[in-house]
């Protein structure tokens, strides 16, 4: 190495120091940003594939842009978000002669209208910094064609140091996280103020459950875990089917399964019904119904697509009749269908996006 390439890397590595780092990696040869974070340690355990070519990627929350940069060096076209813009970001997006467009916004705001649809998002240590999670959610999946990554704290036993101080709470928190007590039960802990590690904007810690949960409520049909790792974090794969991608999930269409009841045991053809319509468009907000068996939006699982527009007289009792004719029916016979505990999801899709229903079955 030549004197003047040392002197060049030894002025980019003081311009890096002059910066409080909170990603700490290699930036270049020669160049360390000294965080707090070791990304090297962790990227692996988020299992982002090594070609993203061809991938439009939104990273929230981008902090100095470590994910932002991998997904660009692996063929991406990025976008990064943050609320709080960071030095080091741009810094690193000056030594590396990086492309990543950035905008100073927040998760809240994000719209299709504004940046575009996604192939990819990257939510990473976003989700217990916000005190409306699941606004954020649905946000994030109105924009993901694909799929996309959320990682978050999540609640693990014993409790963290932070709520021993809260004598009153210590004994209800203590039960609430022995994993004999709630192994499977959606949870998650609100702080009001700084406890949780003396940062105010920490505000919800979910565990496993309700993360996975929350992902799905949020408009992603299928979510499952990807890796926890340091005790207490957790990675979660959120996925849109083709009927889903880039269309949020909306509260305006309102869908529910009447016939079979929860836990009907079946043993041979049915008739499924029910009624779906829009809120605020009640005579053409709903266009399509659509039936499936354990996987929600997935080809594979389809049973087909339910005949709309049956009159519900027990609907114009309490809405009058422009909402009438909500009622779908199906006509389904299960007799490809394993004996057993199945899940039955109706899809409704409308002008101001899609929503659906469960209920638990049992295929005799």
């Amino acid at each position: 190495m030549s004197n003047e390439s040392q002197r060049s890397i030894e002025e980019i590595q003081a311009r890096v120091d002059a910066i409080r780092w909170f990603h700490d990696w290699p930036l270049m040869p020669g160049v360390r940003t000294k965080g707090m974070s070791p990304m090297l340690e962790r990227a692996p355990f988020f299992e982002i594939p090594e070609d993203l070519s061809g991938k439009r990627v939104l990273d929230i929350g981008c902090a100095e842009g470590f994910f932002a940069f991998v997904a660009e060096s692996r063929g991406a076209e990025v976008v990064a978000i943050d609320s709080w813009p960071r030095q080091g970001f741009f810094l690193a997006r000056e030594v590396l002669g990086s492309k990543v467009e950035f905008h100073h916004t927040s998760v809240y705001d994000l719209t299709a209208d504004k940046l575009g649809l996604f192939d990819i998002v990257f939510c990473f240590g976003v989700y217990y910094h916000l005190k409306n999670p699941l606004l954020a959610l649905e946000r994030i999946a109105s924009v993901t064609r694909e799929w996309a990554l959320i990682e978050s704290e999540i609640m693990v036993s014993p409790p963290p140091p932070a709520l021993k101080k809260r004598r009153g709470f210590m004994r209800f928190a203590r039960r609430l996280l022995q994993p004999t007590s709630v192994p499977e039960s959606p949870a998650s802990y609100f702080y009001e103020r700084d406890e949780f590690n003396g940062d105010p904007t920490n505000w919800w810690v979910p565990n496993i459950p309700c993360l996975l949960q929350t992902v799905r409520a949020a408009g992603f049909p299928r979510a499952e875990m990807v890796n926890t790792y340091q005790t207490s974090r957790g990675i979660v794969r959120a996925i849109k089917g083709p009927r889903t991608a880039a269309n949020p999930l909306s509260e305006d269409v309102f869908v529910a399964i009447d016939v079979p009841a929860p836990h009907a045991e079946i043993a041979g053809p049915v008739e499924v019904t029910g009624w779906a319509l829009s809120q605020l468009h009640p005579e053409d907000g709903v266009d399509h119904v659509w039936l499936y068996l354990d996987d929600l939006d997935a080809p594979q699982a389809e049973l087909g697509k339910a005949e709309l527009g049956s009159w519900r007289a027990d609907q114009t009792v309490h809405f009058g009749d422009r909402y009438g004719a909500c009622g779908y029916k199906l006509h389904w016979d299960p007799a490809a269908v394993p004996a057993g505990h199945h899940t039955l999801h109706a899809l409704a899709k409308g002008k101001l996006g899609w929503n659906y229903r469960s209920v638990p079955v049992v295929v005799s």
